[in-house]
């Protein structure tokens, strides 16, 4: 067998002794794209900071990086002697490989993306966190896979779903998944669950029923977040602060995660 070279080794031990400075890891995740993923990750890791968290967001989303444009954040990345200074939106901590990259298209295979993982985590200066918020690539390959492994132990898992049959059906075979890898499940998220029109709902999904939903995925409901147009005009952040019911989704959402 190979020994590998110590200069391998240098990640691992540095994402050991940043995550020892973190006290709780939330992956949120899917298993599919389309739910509204990364608006979850960034509203939940918003209204965690905002709520006087010490919170980071980190997107390990290689090859559709998004959160650097829901947060409106970009390059340039800058480092200090302790390693990449995150990009800062409000008092929150963001990383990701969007910020590197660009629109430009990253193909990579298996091993390289544990590796970038691994870097992106180990290489950026933290500091002390009561939350790191990950959001997820929405698959079961490599990137989940790398991601259950480094934060093993630490992280659970929320799980974002919308009503539809068909992404209940792939997101609860990612909660069967994080069972046999021993990840607890906090709860699920079910986004775009209806749309305020006036004061009316309307379930373009048809109206979730919590009763099935939480024997689907065997764990609680821990927010049913609506669909607002207004986040694509105004920005997340921006409709996040209002006087709304997306607003108060998230912060039930925060609420929750931090009991």
């Amino acid at each position: 067998m190979t020994r590998p070279d110590e200069s391998d080794l240098i990640p691992i031990g540095a994402a050991k002794e940043k995550l020892e400075r973190i006290t709780h890891v939330i992956l949120v995740g899917s298993g599919k794209g389309g739910v509204g993923k990364s608006t979850v990750a960034s509203g939940l890791a918003l209204s965690l900071s905002r709520v006087g968290q010490k919170t980071a967001l980190l997107d390990i989303d290689i090859h559709g990086a998004s959160v650097p444009e829901y947060l409106q954040v970009g390059p340039p990345v800058r480092s200090n002697k302790n390693g990449l200074e995150p990009k800062m939106k409000e008092g929150l901590r963001v990383m990701s490989l969007g910020l590197f990259t660009g629109s430009l298209p990253v193909p990579m295979r298996g091993d390289g993306k544990q590796e970038l993982i691994t870097q992106l985590f180990a290489l950026t200066d933290w500091g002390d966190l009561d939350y790191l918020v990950i959001d997820l690539p929405p698959s079961m390959g490599d990137e989940l896979l790398s991601a259950f492994s480094l934060f093993s132990g630490k992280a659970t898992l929320a799980l974002v779903t919308t009503p539809s049959p068909g992404a209940v059906s792939v997101v609860s075979r990612l909660r069967r998944l994080a069972e046999t890898e021993k990840v607890p499940v906090k709860g699920v998220v079910v986004n775009m669950a209806y749309v305020l029109a006036g004061k009316t709902k309307t379930f373009p999904f048809g109206k979730p029923n919590r009763r099935l939903l939480e024997a689907k995925f065997k764990s609680t409901i821990i927010a049913e977040i609506p669909l607002d147009p207004l986040v694509s005009t105004r920005g997340l952040s921006a409709v996040l602060k209002g006087s709304n019911d997306f607003s108060r989704a998230f912060q039930k959402l925060a609420e929750q995660i931090s009991r």
